[in-house]
């Protein structure tokens, strides 16, 4: 079965890959943090059983590793029609930031206010013929910045605001930590090599450069109590910093069912049996999108959906070969090897061997049959400057930020 068969006809293709921690099983790896410093926690049913489990990666988080292996891949070659604004002038450190890199994808802030050939780009052809795209017909989406119609996208801030088109992602993924449990972690101090005494007082001014108070024409020391809040050497990082380790109430399930609460620090880590990787690429939200041709669909439809299910597959397996790191101290590794799967729409499996070398060929393949379809694709990027109102905004934000305020 080729592939667009498999997209004319199963439910989804999907990956389940068991990862353990870099330093093995047992060791500790640290999730994110959200609100108050807290990890997601929740039970999940899994082989019949209510198992502790840990969010390691959100399907958000997972997506932008996706999209940031395509970015790779693209400058080093492989056809993937995007939109890039170049930064330049004072502002070169920011470089380039693509359809790949920016958090809307085609639809963002920092390409609505940038232009192409001049002209502000809201205001441009191109624009309304992207903002004029849904389900019924995605083919501009499709030739400019088809991996938005893989990870989804919201024209949020169109001229149509909170009404502008969505397009739900066809390409999930996700790692939790299975069978879970708290790390712990007693905080600690950093000791200053300096020595630097904590009753010393300074003066921060207001450029956010400091000095040490001055009294009467003479250096002062001051107690604690005397001390007003703001004046001490660690405000800028001297002396010995105490590490602190809030803790929270928290519950567990226990063998027999039975909860129990307990006390766990907060960003202490984890331990965990496994993670799990799971990636589903569903052929039936991908089979939702028409892609036509000058008023007439058809063969373009299934040609431009094969295209997108190859580019999701070139995401995964780019991804993959990249490595599994998460954060500090939160890489893993494949505990033996997964396949792809196609999920068949009776629920029965088959297996779908498939490396990046194989992804990318296949891709190949895809895009060619595409164009014999009739259906456009501009391999090039189409490249954005930034308008001068939001080069003066970043400009401004960085002085800001410099001076504190």
């Amino acid at each position: 079965m080729n592939l667009a068969d498999i997209v004319d006809s199963a439910a989804a293709i999907r990956l389940r890959q068991r990862l353990q921690p870099e330093g093995g099983p047992g060791d500790k790896i640290f999730p994110p943090t959200f609100a108050g410093g807290l990890y997601c926690w929740e039970q999940r049913r899994i082989d019949g059983k209510t198992v502790p489990c840990v969010l390691l990666d959100s399907v958000a988080s997972q997506a932008n590793r996706f999209e940031e292996a395509l970015e790779t891949a693209a400058r080093s070659g492989l056809a993937l029609p995007r939109l890039i604004v170049q930064f330049d002038g004072d502002l070169a450190d920011i470089g380039e930031i693509s359809t790949l890199a920016a958090p809307h994808r085609v639809f963002d802030a920092i390409l609505r206010d940038s232009a192409l050939d001049g002209t502000p780009f809201f205001k441009s052809a191109l624009y309304r013929q992207l903002t004029a795209c849904n389900t019924r017909n995605a083919t501009a989406l499709y030739a400019h910045a088809p991996t938005a119609l893989v990870f989804g996208c919201w024209d949020s801030t169109g001229a149509a605001g909170g009404l502008g088109n969505k397009f739900a992602r066809v390409l999930t993924s996700e790692i939790v930590g299975v069978q879970a449990e708290w790390g712990a972690t007693q905080g600690g101090l950093r000791q200053d090599p300096l020595g630097i005494s904590a009753d010393v007082e300074i003066a921060i001014g207001e450029d956010g450069d400091w000095s040490l108070a001055d009294k009467d024409g003479e250096k002062t020391t001051r107690g604690k109590k005397e001390r007003v809040k703001g004046t001490r050497p660690s405000e800028v990082n001297h002396g010995n910093v105490l590490v602190k380790v809030d803790s929270s109430e928290q519950q567990r399930v226990l063998a027999d069912n039975r909860i129990e609460s307990y006390k766990a620090a907060l960003r202490g880590g984890v331990t965990v049996d496994h993670a799990l990787q799971t990636t589903v690429l569903s052929l039936a939200a991908l089979r939702r999108l028409r892609f036509p041709v000058d008023g007439a669909a058809g063969d373009t439809d299934r040609a431009a959906r094969t295209v997108l299910a190859a580019l999701a597959l070139v995401a995964v397996t780019a991804a993959r070969e990249r490595g599994c790191w998460l954060r500090s101290r939160c890489g893993l590794v494949a505990d033996g090897r997964q396949d792809f799967e196609i999920v068949h729409a009776d629920g029965t499996t088959s297996p779908l061997p498939l490396d990046g070398s194989e992804a990318a060929a296949l891709y190949a393949d895809t895009i060619a049959a595409a164009h014999r379809a009739g259906l456009p694709w501009h391999a090039d990027p189409i490249r954005l400057t930034p308008q001068p109102k939001l080069a003066e905004l970043v400009k401004m934000s960085r002085h800001v930020q410099k001076i504190g305020g």
